[in-house]
């Protein structure tokens, strides 16, 4: 693989493009590195082991003759740290397949030159756009650049076995995709023990993973809703001495805990509300997947993300009750299961029912196929609506199942078909081939499946997205988002994942 770095000039920013190659170099240890920029500042670049090459921009040397010999070289990706109209030039007209560019900010800068009006944006470092860039190559920032926090990479001798507290409150699609966070921390740190501090509902996620040595309570809903019970709680946890606490979850709350507990390594977001109460803070970049988002959380311990390790698996228990009620109810070994998920916390999340009453009604059609419905009991009035509309009466357990029951009755279907919400996840956390639908949200927010093998349906609308989480009602009143998404696009998706689960590529369909 052959990758050009573009920065002319000046020194400074030249040189601030080495951590740039250092990260290129540990995420593609055979690629061949090439910088791109004027003659005078080459030699700080040379020096560089992470550069293999470094061409040189002649003095008066025309834009075609550039052009030229970067098309002679044929890259197979140009990073454009520069990002004047030079740089852009080169870099579309040199025919390489992957172009990439860093975000100046120029309008920021100019309005607080000009008018001296601030934005958070201003706040962030040149090499921190740098690194931003690269990330778009797809690649493992190395650890000492990627958390921003100016302090040095925890590292633990072999004799040592920290004890880490992971605090994930949130929502149950949350918990779910902390999964493989706990499983690269246990690859990282095999002889240290993991406790996991989540509430009552989601608590049974963590229970089961591998990685975890205990699961903590805490439930912010209940009893320990009272701030002297939040104190009682940390102090508590302050006992076990943990060296460090990793939190997904951004509220205030989670990170108050931390320090409260003293605990001497506090990493999280810097998008989180206690921000100013953590010792280690990693961007938050949107339009990535939450699982590498809460994988990036590793960096300030010195580690990489290595493949995603769900280490997610049902409750045997749950699952012998799960597998006997399903032959009690006819459904074999054999049989093709396709489970419906037609909740969601937020109303303009689900799908309508009409339209999950025609996919169903056609799944049961289909030979050798039943349908499940699953979700919790605030689900069942949804469910019940779609019941009233259909022909065929499928299998109802919506409001019916604890987590455990639910996370095993996901894991024994072959398809599962659902609105964004947790139960996607716990599908795509068991394999399981996936047909998610997409309304107010959008992949760009990062809750989308993740991983091959799974289809996300959504209608293409300017609108969208029109919140974070979706709403209780459409802002615009024409909720054509779900509307204009239609029963026979649903029912092909699901039905092509029936014939060939295992070969469906990842897509996303537009209505």
């Amino acid at each position: 693989m052959k990758i050009l770095v573009i920065r002319f000039s000046s020194l400074g920013d030249v040189v601030l493009t080495l951590p740039v190659f250092r990260a290129l170099r540990q995420a593609y240890p055979n690629a061949h590195l090439v910088a791109l920029t004027k003659d005078a500042y080459a030699d700080a670049l040379r020096a560089s082991p992470d550069i293999n090459e470094c061409l040189t921009l002649a003095k008066g040397e025309t834009l075609p003759s550039i052009i030229k010999r970067i098309r002679e070289c044929r890259f197979d990706a140009i990073l454009d740290l520069h990002g004047n109209l030079r740089s852009r030039l080169i870099s579309v007209l040199s025919k390489t397949p992957r172009v990439v560019r860093y975000t100046k900010a120029v309008f920021a800068r100019r309005l607080f030159v000009g008018w001296r009006v601030s934005s958070a944006e201003l706040e962030r470092h040149t090499l921190d756009r740098y690194l931003d860039a690269a990330k778009k190559l797809k690649i493992t920032l190395p650890s000492s650049f990627s958390a921003g926090s100016g302090r040095e990479s925890i590292h633990f001798t072999d004799g040592q076995e920290p004890s880490i507290l992971v605090i994930q409150t949130a929502f149950l699609g949350d918990a779910v995709l902390t999964a493989p966070l706990l499983g690269a921390l246990h690859e990282r740190f095999p002889k240290s023990r993991i406790d996991v501090l989540a509430t009552p509902e989601i608590a049974d996620v963590f229970r089961q993973h591998p990685a975890v040595s205990s699961t903590l309570i805490f439930d912010k809903r209940g009893k320990e809703h009272a701030l002297a019970a939040r104190w009682s709680l940390a102090r508590a946890l302050a006992k076990n001495h943990y060296a460090v606490a990793i939190i997904p979850h951004r509220s205030l709350t989670s990170a108050l805990i931390a320090r409260i507990a003293g605990i001497p390594r506090r990493i999280g977001f810097n998008t989180s509300q206690g921000k100013w109460l953590l010792t280690d803070v990693v961007p938050f970049q949107w339009g990535t997947h939450d699982v590498d988002r809460n994988l990036a959380l590793l960096a300030p311990l010195g580690s990489a993300s290595s493949a995603v390790q769900w280490g997610f698996k049902a409750d045997p228990e749950a699952q012998k009750k799960v597998d006997a009620r399903l032959l009690q109810a006819g459904v074999s070994p054999a049989t093709r299961l396709v489970g419906i998920n037609a909740g969601s916390v937020w109303a303009t999340k689900r799908w309508l029912p009409e339209g999950f009453a025609s996919v169903a009604d056609r799944l049961m059609n289909e030979p050798q196929t039943r349908v499940l419905f699953i979700g919790g009991p605030k689900d069942r009035p949804a469910v019940d609506a779609i019941m009233q509309k259909m022909q065929n009466q499928p299998l109802n357990w919506a409001g019916e199942t604890e987590l455990k029951e639910l996370i095993a009755a996901i894991g024994r279907c072959t398809v599962f078909l659902t609105n964004d919400s947790g139960p996607m996840h716990i599908a795509v956390a068991a394999n399981i081939p996936t047909v998610a639908i997409f309304g107010p949200t959008t992949k760009e927010l990062g809750f989308f499946p993740y991983g091959p093998g799974h289809t996300v349906i959504e209608r293409d609308l300017d609108c969208r997205p029109c919140g974070l989480h979706g709403a209780d009602q459409c802002p615009l009143g024409h909720f054509k988002c779900m509307k204009e998404i239609t029963a026979d696009m649903v029912f092909a998706a699901v039905k092509a994942k029936l014939m060939q689960p295992h070969e469906i590529k990842p897509e996303r369909l537009k209505a």
